[in-house]
């Protein structure tokens, strides 16, 4: 076994950061859009399924 450094110091607790909460106004009805979310971009429905191809964002006919 290692014995502990004689200079070694022990940790110093780290300050808390403040909790900050942002709220937010809720999402529309993605039925009724053809705009992402997320970013924006037209949406494409496939089936069941509405996809945005610029990030990436989808839901299913679960989520309507």
């Amino acid at each position: 076994m290692s014995d502990p450094q004689p200079d070694a110091k022990p940790a110093q607790p780290t300050p808390e950061k403040p909790v900050v909460e942002i709220t937010l106004p809720p999402i529309p009805n993605y039925s009724l859009s053809s705009e992402c979310p997320a970013c924006g971009f037209p949406t494409v429905r496939r089936v069941c399924k509405v996809r945005c191809d610029r990030c990436g964002f989808m839901w299913d006919c679960s989520e309507l």
